[in-house]
C-alpha cells in the first residue's frame, strides 16, 4: 500500500509553466520557418511575407495576375498548396489575438487565413464572412505551432493577417519534482530490498 500511495504521489508531481509574452527569447524571430509553398501562375507573382515587430507578426499571402487560378493545383475557396507560413518547432501554449483583411474582391474565399498546429492546418477566417475579421485563440501544441494565409485562388489581391497579443507558455517540471522523483525511485528501492529480506 505504501508502494501504491509513493507511486501516485511521483505520478502526481506538479510541473510549473515557463512563460513568455511576445516575439523574443524561444520564440524570437529567428527561431520561426518562414515557408512560402505551392506555385504561382500567371504574370507578376508575388511570394507572400511574415514582418515580426518585438509585439507583432504581419503575415501576407502571396498573390499573381493571372485570368483564372494563379496558383497551380489550388481551387477557389478550398484550402490548397499555395501559403505563406510561419512556423516553429515549440511544444507548449500559445495565445494571440488575431486581425485579418483580405483584399480580393471575390472575398475571404480566396484568401484563408488560419494556424498550423503539430503539422495539421486548421482555418481561422470565415470564407463566407466580412473581409475584415478579427478574434482571439489559444492552442496547445505538442511539437510545433504556427500560421498560414492560404491564396486559395491567388489573384485579386493578397491578404494579411496581424498576430499581437501573442504568449507562450511550456510545462517545465519544478526542481521539487526532480527531487521528489528521485526520492521516490530511492524509496522504492529500499521498499523492495526489505520485501526481499523477509522473504
Amino acid at each position: 500500500m505504501k508502494t501504491i500511495a509513493l507511486a501516485a504521489l511521483i505520478a502526481g508531481a506538479g510541473v510549473c509553466a515557463s512563460a513568455h509574452a511576445d516575439f523574443s527569447g524561444p520564440t524570437a524571430p529567428a527561431n520561426w520557418s518562414i515557408v512560402n509553398s505551392g506555385t504561382l501562375i500567371g504574370a507578376s507573382p508575388v511570394l507572400g511575407s511574415a514582418v515580426f515587430s518585438p509585439t507583432q507578426l504581419v503575415l501576407s499571402g502571396s498573390n499573381t495576375l493571372a485570368d483564372e487560378l494563379g496558383c497551380s493545383g489550388g481551387s477557389y475557396a478550398v484550402l490548397g498548396p499555395c501559403r505563406t507560413s510561419a512556423t516553429i518547432n515549440l511544444g507548449g501554449t500559445f495565445s494571440f489575438n488575431w486581425s485579418y483583411l483580405t483584399a480580393d474582391g471575390a472575398g475571404p474565399a480566396g484568401d484563408i487565413f488560419g494556424v498550423v498546429v503539430n503539422g495539421a492546418f486548421t482555418p481561422l477566417s470565415d470564407p463566407g464572412g466580412a473581409v475584415a475579421q478579427s478574434g482571439s485563440a489559444s492552442f496547445a501544441a505538442s511539437s510545433s505551432f504556427g500560421w498560414f494565409v492560404n491564396c486559395t485562388d491567388c489573384i485579386g489581391g493578397a491578404a494579411t493577417a496581424t498576430i499581437s497579443s501573442f504568449a507562450f507558455a511550456q510545462a517545465v517540471p519544478e526542481p521539487e519534482t526532480y527531487a521528489l522523483m528521485l526520492s521516490g525511485i530511492g524509496a522504492l528501492g529500499l521498499f523492495a530490498r526489505r520485501k526481499r529480506r523477509g522473504a
